[in-house]
């Protein structure tokens, strides 16, 4: 498809200094940019390499000028970036359907500009939103409802039980309201708690492929609208994230933790049950979360990369804090200087 720059400019809310019916048919790095495409640049040196590609113009902040290229300038770079790019490169769209392979029970309900795919299974009661689009392989369990312009990719599975929303993207291998992981010792071995609860998901989420959302044992895990987790994420049984919230890949929570709005949480973040986390909490990649945060800001645990050599000898020193302290302790008893 091709915009011209004016026309790109209108969609962002940004002014063009320069040629605006020039035509854009492409996007792309400077390094890779050819004639007839739109390139991006946030900084001052990559504004420079852009300015030396053949691209035809660049989406840069406002303050921002060239003499030898149309310049599309915007309040926010990225911000516009993100809403060129479906422009320029619009998702494949799927007609409205159900394919012959698919199998509906009779009391589901499909709306008409739903698009089935292949091998797709419905269950009883089930309901599924205009717009909606269920790519091959999918399941949508008994009595789950998702709402419109919701897309499932290949092979996501929906439990019974689970309410999607609206403007929903679930990523392939995904599965919505697998059992929590909740037992009981008897001494002898681990009785099964059944889990009776179902998932809440708010409009305009995203959920990453590979990911898994555990149903509640009695009341509802919920996600909240505008939520982004990204691919291989865990959310125990009884979770409640907060709006617009975005959880990094590889990261996992307990169950019944609860972590609040515009929270961000690294790669590889791990979050002991039974906690709550603040809004606008910011964790750091790697971070273990063993205490309730009730305050904003950035945390962090771990140590740092080193040498292995002075990783080994940093652990022998973590082992001897202890009586360290205790040691410490006792001079400043002996001393008179505890105070």
């Amino acid at each position: 498809m091709k915009f011209t720059a004016s026309e790109i400019a209108e969609q962002v809310g940004g002014e063009v200094v320069g040629d605006g019916g020039i035509e854009l048919a492409g996007f792309a790095q400077a390094d890779a940019a050819k004639l007839g495409d739109l390139t991006f640049a946030e900084n001052e040196k990559y504004f420079r390499l852009a300015e030396e590609s053949p691209a035809s113009a660049i989406l840069a902040p406002e303050e921002f000028a060239s003499e030898t290229k149309t310049v599309i300038r915007v309040k926010n770079a990225r911000i516009a970036f993100a809403r060129v790019l479906p422009l320029l490169f619009p998702e494949k769209e799927f007609a409205s359907g159900i394919h012959p392979s698919a199998v509906i029970a009779d009391s589901a309900q499909v709306a008409g500009t739903a698009h089935i795919g292949p091998n797709c299974v419905i269950g009883e009661s089930a309901a599924i939103g205009e717009q909606t689009v269920l790519e091959a392989n999918c399941t949508v369990g008994d009595h789950s409802a998702l709402g419109q312009a919701v897309r499932l990719f290949a092979n996501v599975t929906i439990y019974s039980q689970c309410r999607i929303g609206d403007r929903v993207r679930i990523h392939a291998g995904t599965v919505i309201g697998s059992d929590g992981f909740g037992f009981a010792f008897d001494g002898s071995k681990s009785v099964k708690f059944h889990q009776l609860g179902g998932i809440v998901i708010g409009d305009d989420v995203e959920i990453g492929a590979g990911s898994t959302i555990d149903r509640g044992a009695l009341d509802d895990t919920v996600i909240e609208r505008g939520v982004k987790l990204d691919n291989m994420v865990h959310i125990g049984h009884n979770c409640r994230i907060g709006e617009h919230t975005v959880i990094c890949g590889c990261s996992g929570l307990g169950g019944s933790t609860i972590v609040g709005k515009y929270c961000v949480l690294g790669g590889g973040v791990g979050v002991i049950g039974h906690l709550s986390i603040a809004d606008r909490v910011q964790v750091s990649a790697r971070t273990l979360i063993s205490r309730t945060i009730s305050e904003p800001g950035m945390y962090s645990s771990g140590t740092g990369q080193m040498k292995t050599a002075e990783w080994k000898r940093s652990i022998v020193r973590f082992e001897q804090l202890d009586s360290m302290a205790k040691r410490i302790k006792a001079l400043e008893k002996s001393s008179g200087s505890s105070e």
